[in-house]
């Protein structure tokens, strides 16, 4: 057998030694289905770090979710035999119902088509490295058992009148003797845990630094990418810091991180990228531009001083921002409103809100067919489009 294939033999067995000694989910303490708990006890760390974990799984293209609901269906719950899957298919008693265990496997198709429908390479990477932090842990602290309470013998009541240095009584005759001074303590040395927190937070300094120097050169460094990069080096300080106790710290720069990356990628902004507000006024057909854009902004189009005759074509756009077109009373106008990610439309009496909306259509004015013809398209990631007769 060649080093390659004792290597993989190793991982599979420490993969298969994680199964036959899995978590099981606990009832108390627990936030929904005890499944972050019920590793945290398994592995003796930190519950709110598994949990962290799995929210960032979650932002992460939405890999933590179907996790979740795979770890809430194969591990058992307390004082249960098997997990719900292997209850339904009749291998031993499991608390949780098969309605329940039938609706969280229903649950997982809309789960994994939005993952791997979004996700792509991203995704198989996220699995992979989920993948290898589970054979870590089983690695390095699968022989650590759950901390169990133990039941200790009610204490021996004292005998009435003896002394605190012998409280059964059992040397009377040297009761009237003074109490011994107590034997001074020195103060227990304090635990050096390492500094996981700072050593994480130079190299996320450094990447940021040469992720910035990169951009020069290539234009794969774009924002979400070294958000995405910083994310991921935050995370491997704090798991290496469930195993020494320490790095917890990181987790209250991890997840606003990791909502503002999760921001930037689900929105998708590839439209104009400037900062700032538009306001503009044209008087004839000559002067109204084919675009005005803006990236994070407002953008205020007033064709009301234009000409009872021509035509125009023209575009308002804006990733993040408002945007508002007055037309004249009497122009024909084709229009087209749409809020590709989130916002509110209200273009012509047509009103819409909510992900991913768009209205359009024709209205002639109240003169009716005839006068100036304008044709607008007003388009924002997300925001609100507004497209006013007044």
């Amino acid at each position: 057998m060649s080093g390659t294939e004792k290597a993989m033999q190793g991982v599979a067995d420490t993969l298969r030694e994680f199964w036959a000694h899995r978590p099981v989910r606990p009832r108390a303490g627990r936030k929904l289905g005890g499944v972050a708990t019920g590793i945290a006890m398994r592995f003796q760390i930190d519950p709110v770090i598994v949990r962290i974990a799995f929210v960032a799984l979650a932002l992460a293209g939405g890999v933590g979710v179907p996790m979740y609901l795979a770890g809430w269906l194969l591990l058992p719950e307390e004082g249960d035999q098997v997990s719900p899957l292997e209850s339904l298919i009749n291998k031993g008693h499991s608390s949780m119902s098969q309605a329940q265990t039938v609706l969280l496997g229903l649950l997982m198709f809309p789960a994994l088509t939005f993952t791997f429908g979004n996700g792509g390479f991203q995704v198989v990477v996220t699995l992979a490295a989920t993948i290898a932090c589970i054979y870590l842990l089983q690695k390095n602290r699968g022989h650590l058992q759950p901390a169990t309470t133990l039941v200790e013998p009610p204490p021996v009541p004292p005998v009435p009148g003896a002394p605190a240095w012998d409280p059964l009584g059992a040397a009377p005759f040297a009761w009237d003797l003074p109490e011994p001074a107590p034997k001074p303590q020195p103060p227990a040395p304090r635990p050096r845990r390492p500094k996981v927190a700072l050593a994480t937070l130079g190299v996320a300094v450094a990447v940021g630094i040469g992720s910035g120097i990169a951009g020069m050169w290539s234009a794969w460094f774009t924002a979400p990418h070294v958000i995405g990069l910083l994310i991921a080096v935050l995370a491997a300080g704090l798991l290496v810091g469930s195993f020494v106790g320490a790095g917890r710290s990181l987790i209250w720069l991890l997840v606003p991180l990791s909502v503002v990356g999760f921001g930037m990628t689900a929105i998708g902004f590839d439209g104009p990228s400037n900062l700032g507000s538009v306001a503009e006024t044209p008087r004839s057909v000559t002067d109204v531009k084919s675009r005005y854009e803006v990236g994070v902004g407002s953008v205020m189009l007033d064709l009301r001083q234009m000409p009872d005759s021509g035509e125009v074509k023209t575009e308002v756009e804006a990733n993040l921002g408002e945007l508002i077109v007055h037309v004249p009373k009497n122009a024909d106008v084709t229009f087209n409103c749409e809020a590709s990610s989130i916002g509110e439309l209200d273009c012509l009496g047509k009103r819409a809100e909510g992900t991913t909306v768009q209205v359009g259509g024709t209205d002639l004015g109240e003169n009716g067919n005839g006068g100036l013809k304008i044709d607008l398209d007003v388009l924002t990631n997300v925001g609100e489009v507004k497209v006013l007769r007044d």
